[in-house]
């Protein structure tokens, strides 16, 4: 064998399976490792210590171990008495949330969390809903109106038409409201009664005579045969009625007015 064949043959795909000079060492060398088994532990350990001293020193620092107490039930409490309670129970409060309410009134406790009577440390802060009373709305204006539209304005708001009284009065006409109870514009609860009074007219007074058709020179006459006073006179061409005679008059025939109130009429051409 030549000096050629004994030095070791470079690694190739060709050279053949059954060559015994190309081994890997897959050894494990224990004394080499033995320095980062050592690392790995005490780096393990000094982990254990870590969280032992956190769970058992910092946290219970951090958390700090107050007593507990049962929650106390404040619901239906007025706000300023319900603060008391929770006080002396050395608890907090934050009110998180107002709502109306038809049962409770203003600044009562409605909902409260933690609930009553669940355990709870010290010191917790307790989140109250508070009544805000029964929703308010505004009184519609009911002055001149009829019986029948006023219910019916009263009605869109959430109100209702309470007594209806009858009185005489100069200003308003028949049958239309003169006075309501509560102020238009006013704010009142959701739900609250408005009591009216329906005007009957004037109280003493004269009923219009009937002008249609009467001349002219006859009108003031018979006027002031009921103390009433001839007002504005104008004039219309007319098919129906003869020259200078009454085809329209204001107001009205039958109806109720005051001594010496002008009647105005218009004249046929």
């Amino acid at each position: 064998m030549t000096e050629d064949d004994k030095q070791p043959k470079p690694y190739s795909k060709f050279r053949e399976k059954d060559d015994n000079d190309f081994n890997f060492n897959l050894k494990f060398d224990m004394r080499k490792s033995a320095p980062y088994l050592l690392v790995l532990l005490l780096f393990v350990i000094t982990v254990l210590i870590v969280l032992v001293i956190f769970d058992k020193l910092l946290m219970p620092a951090m958390v700090h171990d107050r007593d507990t107490i049962k929650m106390p039930d404040i619901t239906g409490l007025d706000l300023s008495k319900a603060s008391v309670i929770l006080e002396q129970s050395d608890l907090n409060y934050k009110v998180v949330n107002q709502q109306y309410s038809e049962q409770f009134p203003a600044n009562v406790v409605l909902s409260q969390v933690p609930p009553p009577q669940q355990i709870i440390k010290e010191g917790r802060t307790v989140y109250l809903t508070i009544s805000k009373g029964r929703e308010t709305v505004t009184v519609p204006t009911l002055i001149g109106l009829n019986v029948r539209t006023a219910r019916i304005e009263l009605m869109k708001r959430g109100l209702e038409l309470g007594a209806i009284a009858y009185d005489f009065s100069d200003m308003i006409a028949k049958d239309s409201i003169m006075y309501q109870s509560k102020n238009a514009g006013s704010s009142v609860q959701f739900g609250e009664v408005i009591d009216v009074v329906v005007s009957k007219g004037i109280a003493t007074g004269t009923t219009v005579p009937s002008l249609i058709g009467s001349k002219l020179e006859d009108v003031e006459f018979i006027l002031s045969q009921h103390g009433l006073i001839l007002g504005v006179i104008n004039y219309r061409h007319s098919e129906t009625f003869t020259p200078n005679t009454v085809i329209e008059q204001s107001p009205s025939q039958g109806e109720l007015v005051k001594d010496s109130t002008q009647i105005n009429i218009i004249i046929s051409k």
